[in-house]
């Protein structure tokens, strides 16, 4: 195949995926000029690291409904008489994935999710994931990283910060120790090349939430150190980075529609933990349970696990649900702890006041407004103004969950109320 024919090859493809030079330079990681220069003919040896960024992101826009590059193509290009560039900062070649891994198993009803977060990852540089402990953020990242992985020539690299120390007690020191995990977790350097992209490469941060200001710290720096590095990052609470995305991952309870999702995965699990085990005439029930586990899908997994030794009716008897889920961490991914333990940690990033708030909204309807909470003593006066700003900051941390209408209801989940009425204040 002779350099003209790829030229043809660039032109057609990228016209009818309606790409300008531009945004085929963006998504490919292959500077305008380059494009430009093939396009024209003026650059009549490529290196081959270019036409494969290229190629990769032509195949990607097969995801989003576009074109797929034929398997005839791909050997035509092999085929090419062009240089060889040197190898891109992160070697794509030893493995275009490093790090935990996504789950194989189908992921129930979280399809729109999924989509909204692919979508923004592939538009934007950072997106982050928010929502509370047992929401699936993890589970949704990887998964979005896995879609959208063609589009990245040096692969996916995942990078847990949950063993990282919390910045509270040392901010610069956790700045260190946020850009050395990263830095551990990548696949290993070596030297870039002037005119091309030092790396084309989607991060996955996951478990951000105790270093948020730190982490926005170091992800500034790579961001203008790698123009060509993209992250999705997890975290109960937003970060510091008004150009990020922000995906809020919510429980089904906050969209009934969802119900029968909830469902699903909760008969789904069950049949896979114990297959003998019929509940075909229980659905009312299980549709109880769920609501009763706010629509989580880290409870309703630990619940159906659960019935191996615990039956239906004793995990809805009464009471509060969060102990009889028991310890076991159904997730399998990242840093995550069972749902317990993931409420704890939320619970212990909170400020004294933060808590004794929590411990108060807690106490009362599991749902309410603005209007309900000015009607109560603690809200009246100046005290009023400062419960609410600690309001808005339970909100940021996942910890009191908001419905956004006309009118904005707030509710405390069981599984966090039942943490909270079980501690003192």
């Amino acid at each position: 195949m002779k350099v003209n024919h790829f030229r043809n090859l660039l032109v057609s493809q990228r016209k009818v995926t309606g790409w300008s030079q531009e945004e085929l330079a963006e998504r490919s990681g292959v500077s305008v000029r380059t494009i430009r220069n093939l396009e024209t003919g003026t650059n009549k040896n490529p290196r081959r690291a270019s036409v494969e960024l290229i190629l990769a992101a032509f195949s990607a826009s097969t995801i989003a409904g576009g074109l797929e590059i034929t398997a005839e193509q791909r050997h035509a290009v092999a085929t090419l008489d062009i240089a060889d560039s040197p190898a891109p900062l992160f070697d794509g070649s030893r493995s275009s994935w490093h790090g935990i891994r996504p789950r194989t198993d189908p992921l129930v009803g979280r399809q729109t999710d999924l989509r909204q977060i692919a979508t923004a990852a592939q538009r934007g540089r950072v997106t982050v994931l928010t929502g509370p402990a047992g929401a699936g953020k993890t589970r949704l990242a990887l998964a979005a990283a896995a879609r959208i992985q063609p589009m990245f020539a040096d692969g996916v690299s995942v990078v847990e910060l949950g063993g990282v120390p919390s910045e509270a007690d040392d901010e610069p020191g956790s700045r260190r120790e946020v850009r050395r995990a990263i830095e551990q977790g990548l696949p290993h350097p070596v030297p870039g090349d002037a005119d091309e992209p030092e790396t084309n490469l989607l991060l996955v941060l996951d478990n951000a939430e105790h270093v948020v200001n730190a982490a926005s710290h170091v992800i500034q720096q790579m961001l203008a150190e790698h123009p060509h590095l993209s992250l999705i990052v997890t975290s109960r609470r937003p970060l510091a980075l008004t150009a990020a995305y922000v995906w809020e991952v919510a429980p089904w309870t906050q969209r009934p529609s969802d119900s029968s999702d909830a469902a699903e995965l909760f008969v789904n699990r069950v049949r896979s933990a114990v297959p003998t085990l019929d509940l075909s005439d229980q659905m009312a029930v299980v549709l109880d349970l769920c609501r009763r586990l706010d629509g989580l899908p880290l409870a309703i997994e630990a619940a159906a696990q659960r019935l191996r030794s615990i039956s239906l009716a004793t995990l809805l008897r009464g009471g509060p649900i969060l102990p009889m889920l028991g310890p076991a961490n159904i997730g399998g991914l990242s840093h995550n702890r069972p749902l317990a333990a993931g409420v704890q940690w939320s619970y212990d990033l909170l400020t004294t006041a933060q808590r004794e708030l929590l411990h108060h909204l807690a106490a009362g309807p599991s749902r309410f407004t603005i209007d309900d909470l000015v009607r109560t003593p603690r809200f009246s006066g100046t005290a009023g103004t400062a419960n609410l700003n600690l309001l808005a900051e339970l909100v940021d941390a996942s910890m009191v969950q908001v419905r956004r209408g006309e009118i904005y209801e707030y509710e405390v989940l069981n599984v966090v109320r039942d943490y909270v009425t079980g501690r003192p204040a």
